[in-house]
C-alpha cells in the first residue's frame, strides 16, 4: 500500500535490544522467552495479573522493518512509548523496575537522537517510586531529549489515585511535558488504585469491557474533577479513545444533562484531553462517535504498532469512519502537528 497522505502516529511501542536482553536474563516472570522456532515472547504474571505470554513480532524491535512499514503507509513520524499494559510495575518492586526503566529511557533516547525527524519518545515512569519519577521526568527533558512521560491509566482511576502523582504533575506542568496515559494499572499499594479484575471465562471479551470501564472512569477524573486545574500547561493523551469509545457515550449524556442544568461546558472540560485510536479505540464507529461528541480536534491517530503487527488496519478504519475529509486530516496529522510543534516534511519529488 502506498499513499500520498502524510500521517503522524502517536501510539506505538518499542523494545530496545538491551531491554530484551535484561528481560531474558531473568529467571522468573516477567521475562523474555526464546521459542524453539526462534520466535520471541514475554512471559507475564504477578501481583494478581493472570499468567500469559505476549508474542513479539519484528516490529517490536527491528528498526529497519519498522521504518519500511512506516514508509509503505505514509507515516512520517511516530511517538514511541513503553507498553504499560504488561503490568511489570505491578508485578515487581522498585528495586527491580527502576534499573529497567532507566535502561529503557536511555535506549529510547538513543533511538530518538539518531532519528529525530522520524521518532519522538516519552519516558516510562515508575508508579512505585514517585520521587524517582519526578527526577526521571526532569532527566527525560533536560538530558534525554524525550518530550514527556507515560503512566498507566489506572494512576488516575480516581481522584484519590491521581493525588498520589501530584509531584509528577507539578514538575510536568513546569516542563510542559506530554503526558500519555496508556492501558494498565499502577502499583497496587497506592491509595485509590483499582485492582486488576480476574475472570475465569470469556477473558478476551471481558478484557474489552473492563478496559472501556477503566478508561472511562479515569477520563472522568481528568475532565471533571478540579484537581487538574492546578496544572494548566499540561495536555493529556489517552489511549484507545478513552476505552473503546465508551467515554464518548458518557460525555454525550453529561452534555445532554448539562444543557438542562447548565453545569458543564463539555468543550472546555475536554480542551486539554486528546483521545487516540490505538487498539480498543480503532473501530470506525467508535472513531465517528468520538469525533462527533468531542470534535475532531481532540482525536489523535495511533496504531498500537508492536502489539499490532501492521499499521494498515487502523489507517483503513479511520478512512472508513463516518467523518468528513477535513476531520480525517486533523486526526491523521493536523492535531499531532499542533501538539508536537512539528511541521511535516515536504512531499518527495516524483
Amino acid at each position: 500500500m502506498s499513499t500520498d497522505r502524510q500521517i503522524i502516529d502517536l501510539h506505538a511501542h518499542w523494545f530496545p535490544e538491551r531491554v530484551l536482553r535484561a528481560l531474558e536474563a531473568r529467571r522468573t516472570a516477567p521475562r523474555l522467552l526464546r521459542q524453539q522456532d526462534g520466535a520471541l515472547a514475554i512471559d507475564l504474571a504477578g501481583a494478581g495479573l493472570p499468567a500469559r505470554q505476549l508474542g513479539l513480532n519484528e516490529q517490536w524491535y527491528d528498526l529497519d522493518a519498522r521504518i519500511r512499514q512506516l514508509d509503505e503507509h505514509g507515516i512520517v513520524h511516530q511517538l514511541l512509548s513503553w507498553p504499560t499494559t504488561l503490568g511489570i510495575d505491578v508485578a515487581l518492586g522498585p528495586e527491580e523496575t527502576l534499573p529497567l526503566w532507566t535502561l529503557y529511557n536511555d535506549d529510547l533516547s538513543e533511538l530518538v537522537r539518531a532519528h529525530p525527524d522520524r521518532f519522538s519518545g516519552v519516558a516510562v515512569l515508575s508508579t512505585s517510586d514517585i520521587d524517582w519519577s519526578v527526577r526521571e521526568l526532569v532527566r527525560a527533558h533536560e538530558e534525554l531529549g524525550l518530550i514527556g512521560g507515560v503512566l498507566p491509566i489506572g494512576s488516575v482511576a480516581s481522584l484519590e489515585a491521581a493525588r498520589q502523582f501530584a509531584p509528577v504533575f507539578e514538575v510536568a506542568n513546569e516542563l510542559g511535558s506530554h503526558i500519555y496515559f496508556h492501558t494498565g494499572y499502577a502499583n497496587p499499594s497506592l491509595p485509590g488504585q483499582p485492582q486488576p479484575p480476574a475472570h475465569s471465562d470469556l477473558q478476551p471479551i471481558r478484557w474489552v469491557a473492563d478496559t472501556a470501564w477503566h478508561f472511562a472512569q479515569s477520563v472522568v477524573t481528568l475532565a471533571f474533577s478540579e484537581f487538574f486545574n492546578a496544572y494548566p500547561n499540561l495536555n493529556f493523551q489517552i489511549a484507545m479513545l478513552g476505552g473503546s469509545g465508551l467515554i464518548a457515550l458518557v460525555a454525550e449524556q453529561v452534555s445532554i444533562s448539562a444543557e438542562r442544568m447548565g453545569a458543564w461546558d463539555l468543550g472546555e472540560r475536554f480542551r486539554r484531553i486528546y483521545l487516540d485510536t490505538g487498539a480498543a479505540g480503532r473501530g470506525s464507529e467508535a472513531i465517528g462517535l468520538a469525533t462527533r461528541v468531542f470534535g475532531a480536534s481532540q482525536i489523535l491517530f495511533g496504531t498500537d504498532l508492536g502489539p499490532f503487527p501492521s499499521v494498515g488496519g487502523t489507517i483503513a478504519n479511520v478512512e472508513a469512519a463516518p467523518i468528513s475529509d477535513a476531520d480525517r486530516e486533523l486526526i491523521f496529522a493536523g492535531n499531532a502537528q499542533r501538539l508536537l510543534g512539528r511541521t511535516l516534511p515536504a512531499p518527495a519529488e516524483v
